[in-house]
């Protein structure tokens, strides 16, 4: 039981960043709390340094995951049948503290993804902005 506590507690930890990165995203679109590109600027600055050290994380979370899944993938029906059978708790423990640990790379992986959504985002309305801006100058 200690162990799905444990489990529980990592997990939501990714869960509140990702909610964050999805509030802030959301916060984005806000009606008048839209920021100026001034404070867009300020704060894709301050996203840029964080996204270099994200993207070697990223990358390698996506190859702990996929090797994980894999792994798992390989373990045949029969396998987890004579487990169980033969009531190989060690096996089956070991096997649900993988799958958890797995979960928990997916969840800090998809935060990873949020946040680079938010920086992306940012991007793309200050893009936006100063393609309208350039467009209401050209028709004056």
């Amino acid at each position: 039981m200690k162990n799905l506590t444990q489990f529980g507690e990592d997990l939501r930890l990714h869960l509140f960043r990702l909610q964050a990165s999805l509030d802030n995203i959301n916060g984005l679109f806000a009606g008048a709390a839209i920021a100026n590109d001034a404070e867009l600027a300020a704060r894709l600055e301050g996203m840029h340094a964080l996204m270099k050290e994200f993207s070697t994380r990223a990358a390698e979370l996506r190859d702990t995951l996929q090797a994980g899944i894999e792994r798992d993938t390989a373990l045949v029906p029969e396998t987890l049948s004579n487990w169980i059978a033969r009531r190989q708790t060690a096996q089956l423990h070991a096997r649900a503290d993988m799958i958890e640990q797995l979960a928990t790379v997916a969840a800090e992986l998809a935060t990873l993804s949020a946040v680079e959504a938010e920086r992306i985002t940012m991007t793309a309305i200050i893009a936006r902005r100063q393609a309208v801006a350039v467009q209401v100058q050209r028709d004056l």
